[in-house]
């Protein structure tokens, strides 16, 4: 099912714009760039499928850019189109749906027959995952050759379900039953939290992966004023993430696709943008970074209580509490750390700024206003969940939620804005060698609404996406 919505405004005709094109061999990422230059012709491509480094010679006269590119991409599997002075260059859809297999349906308490939101699915042993909205909807992709494996359901405080591939019905509703502790079978042993968190610590080598790794993510972002929506922008990004070992490397972001729903309730009055979505969310990762946890030659930040124990893929993870010792107004947080049994691995962490801390987040969250507005933030809260991959854990979705109350007397604006962020990590693999090029980064001050220039449908058939909840699919459907 599309999701998007094209607004198409008027086109013009290919042949109204043509050119001369003379060039010794040149790459063809600055052919182009002379393209862009020389012509008020925008050029976006997909730098995983166009070969940019590539040579070629071009002496060509009267030729319109689109058909010149077509000519020099003849040979490769590309898919080009022309549209609002814009060329878009991206990998070829395949039309053998065979070699997919979909799946839809919904997640529900086995025992109370409720939706059961972010429940992760996951193809068994492989870096291949999705979640469940807030409704407990979910669409899964995965390859033809996956049709043997396992598809997994997991949940904190649920057993694990497990659906074999080659059974599985286009169409499922998987019930997923709360975990029953039987007393008898506990081994009960006592656990300092100390204990657990110098675990976490030193096994952190053991847990993850200490090699570079490119995660293909979908990112989400919307925003909301008084409860209505206003923007709804989706990317599909990658992020270059270096080992665990190597903490002065950071993340990197590069921009595959991007699309955004027209149409909605026009913000009131204010403008409101969130900056930095992709590249600021690819670096919140808690067992990378050890945030709110004790660091060698500092001062001890935060405090500590056991919250008990919960269960994730039938196996047990202690609930460590955390607040900052002293609430003095510079940001801090409070939330909950969950750590795996066994190997101390971080599985789980919610977490969000302290009341104080909201009061004097003003300047750091809020990039730019004018002085007549006031602008009070009432919620900064974020998670961050990981999934089993094989003997390792990898990073699987991450989200957040910034409420800002926004008042101006004098133009009588009395709103609440909510811009929630969202990334779901689809798929992994280690890649040693690969470099992100600086010129195709998504900075840090980037607004992924503003970066999203043009749509193409067919891009997004074959990507693990967020199933829209309920409210968000009924603004889908209105604007078809």
């Amino acid at each position: 099912m599309c999701l998007c919505v094209l607004i198409c405004s008027f086109l013009l005709p290919v042949n109204a714009q043509v050119y001369n094109f003379r060039y010794k061999p040149i790459t063809i990422s600055a052919l182009m760039d002379s393209i862009s230059a020389k012509t008020n012709i925008k050029v976006s491509y997909d730098a995983r499928a166009v070969p940019v480094d590539s040579l070629v010679q071009v002496d060509v006269s009267q030729m319109h850019p689109f058909d010149l590119l077509k000519s020099v991409l003849k040979d490769r599997p590309l898919h080009i189109s022309y549209r609002n002075n814009q060329i878009v260059i991206s990998e070829q859809v395949q039309e053998d749906v065979s070699i997919y297999l979909r799946f839809k349906g919904k997640v529900i308490d086995g025992s109370e027959g409720d939706a059961l939101p972010m429940v992760n699915i996951a193809v068994k042993n492989k870096a291949m995952g999705t979640i469940s909205n807030m409704d407990g909807e979910f669409e899964f992709v995965v390859p033809a050759n996956c049709l043997n494996d396992t598809l997994v359901f997991s949940f904190i405080g649920y057993s694990n379900e497990f659906y074999p591939i080659k059974n599985i019905e286009s169409t499922l509703t998987v019930r997923l039953r709360s975990h029953d502790i039987k007393l008898q079978e506990i081994e009960v042993r006592y656990e300092a939290i100390e204990d657990i968190i110098n675990g976490i610590v030193k096994n952190r080598s053991k847990n993850y992966i200490n090699e570079q790794t490119i995660l293909t993510g979908f990112f989400r972002e919307s925003i909301k004023q008084d409860q209505k929506f206003v923007q709804v922008s989706e990317a599909i990004i990658e992020i270059q993430k270096p080992s665990y070992n190597e903490f002065l490397n950071l993340e990197r972001v590069r921009f595959v696709k991007g699309r955004k729903l027209s149409g909605l309730q026009t913000m009131e009055s204010v403008n409101f943008k969130l900056e930095g979505g992709p590249y600021q969310f690819s670096r919140i990762d808690v067992a990378r970074y050890l945030e709110f946890l004790p660091k060698d030659g500092y001062d001890d930040v935060y405090q500590y209580s056991y919250e008990g124990i919960d269960y994730l893929n039938d196996e047990m993870v202690y609930r460590i509490g955390f607040r900052p010792i002293e609430d003095d107004g510079e940001l801090k947080y409070e939330g909950i750390i969950m750590a795996h049994s066994q190997s101390y691995a971080i599985v789980h962490v919610d977490f969000e700024l302290t009341k104080r801390s909201l009061k004097n987040s003003r300047k750091a969250l809020i990039k730019r206003s004018t002085r007549r507005i006031k602008a009070k933030p009432r919620v900064a809260r974020y998670y961050i969940d990981y999934r089993r991959l094989n003997d390792k854990w990898i990073v699987n979705k991450i989200g957040g939620e910034i409420a800002v109350y926004i008042n101006d007397k004098d133009e009588k604006i009395n709103s609440e804005f909510v811009g929630i962020s969202e990334l779901l990590v689809s798929d992994c693999k280690i890649d040693r060698e690969e470099r992100f090029k600086t010129s195709e980064l998504y900075k840090s001050n980037y607004i992924l609404a503003d970066e999203i220039k043009e749509t193409d449908q067919e891009f997004w058939d074959n990507y693990n996406i967020i199933k829209p909840d309920d409210e968000l699919e009924k603004v889908f459907k209105d604007r078809k």
